[in-house]
Order: structure tokens, then C-alpha cells, then sequence
């Protein structure tokens, strides 16, 4: 019976991964492809992923374009007059601007010693150097250190001299960190 049983969790764990993704993708399919049958009064199955995709690039493209700098700040001095909305905002797009923005922040994966004598390591990645976006000492870097299995973390403002560079991809090191540091390179 343990056996069995040792199996059938070996099955959900080869399974529910690659169906969970499936099944939240055909739901955001068929969500956008209702809007679409809505407006249009036919069903076009797939034209609501294209009209997103399609959509989202546009938006980028009209960004670039002709969304700038001041129209931005004006639009930033608005929200800070909403003090909740501004938070949110803003730290979706921070996040956001960190993976794939132009300003991409999680580049340098680091691990970190909390102290001299310590024998384990933190993962994670420098943000900023030298403790610039708080006026502290020159020798602190501001490292973060995602969750395992969430989409949040801590940041420690560490000792150069407890920093050591990884040299692997983010992708790689966040996909590590995030899987509680089971995915190893073999995996994929």
C-alpha cells in the first residue's frame, strides 16, 4: 500500500505541474476569446490571445512613441496624491521593470554570508550597489533575497566582503530560489 502510494505521488508530481499550466492558459484563452465573441457577436477561437499579444505590442510600440518623460512624471505626481494606489503601482512596476524593463535589476545572483563564521549561504541578487538609494556606507550593497515558492522576499543590506558573485543566468539562480532549490540544472 505505501508503494502505491508512493506512486501515485510521483504521478501528481509529474502531472500536476504541466496540467495546472495548461489549464490556467485555456482559461485565459477562452476568457478573452467570450470577450471577443461578445463584441463581435461570432466565436473566433484563439483571436482573443492574438488581440492580447496584439495588443500589448501596440501599447509598447505608442509608448515608445509618443508617451514621454514628462507626461510620466505628471502622471507619477498624480498617483502620490493617492497614497495606497501610488504603493501599488509603484511596486508593480518596479517589479516588473526589474525582469524586463530597461533598467533589469536582478542581474548580479550573489550568495551571501550573514556573517564571518557563518557555514551556510543566502542566495539572491544585488540591486544596488554601495548602499546608493539610502545614503549608507560605501560598503554595503543591497542584496534580495526572493522566497521560496512566492512572490516575495527580503532585502539586507550586506558587507562586500560577504557577497560572492554566481556565475549562472538570473533566470537559472531565481528558478533555483524559487523552487525551494530543488530544480537543479539537470532539470530542464
Amino acid at each position: 500500500m505505501g508503494s502505491l502510494l508512493k506512486l501515485l505521488f510521483q504521478g501528481i508530481l509529474y502531472v500536476a505541474p504541466t496540467a495546472l499550466t495548461i489549464f490556467i492558459l485555456v482559461k485565459i484563452f477562452l476568457f478573452l476569446d467570450s470577450i471577443l465573441e461578445t463584441i463581435l457577436g461570432q466565436q473566433v477561437p484563439g483571436l482573443g490571445i492574438i488581440t492580447l499579444v496584439g495588443g500589448l505590442i501596440l501599447v509598447g510600440f505608442i509608448g515608445n512613441i509618443f508617451i514621454s518623460e514628462s507626461i510620466s512624471k505628471t502622471f507619477n505626481k498624480w498617483l502620490a496624491r493617492v497614497p495606497l494606489v501610488k504603493i501599488i503601482y509603484d511596486t508593480v512596476k518596479d517589479l516588473l521593470s526589474a525582469f524586463v524593463g530597461k533598467k533589469k535589476k536582478f542581474q548580479n545572483p550573489v550568495m551571501v554570508k550573514a556573517h564571518r563564521e557563518a557555514t551556510g549561504y543566502k542566495i539572491g541578487f544585488i540591486t544596488q550597489e554601495s548602499g546608493e538609494g539610502l545614503d549608507v556606507q560605501e560598503h554595503l550593497s543591497a542584496v534580495y533575497f526572493p522566497h521560496a515558492y512566492a512572490f516575495s522576499g527580503t532585502v539586507l543590506l550586506v558587507e562586500n566582503e560577504y557577497i560572492v558573485p554566481i556565475k549562472k543566468s538570473s533566470a537559472e539562480v531565481m528558478k533555483f530560489i524559487v523552487s525551494g532549490g530543488v530544480i537543479s540544472n539537470s532539470d530542464h
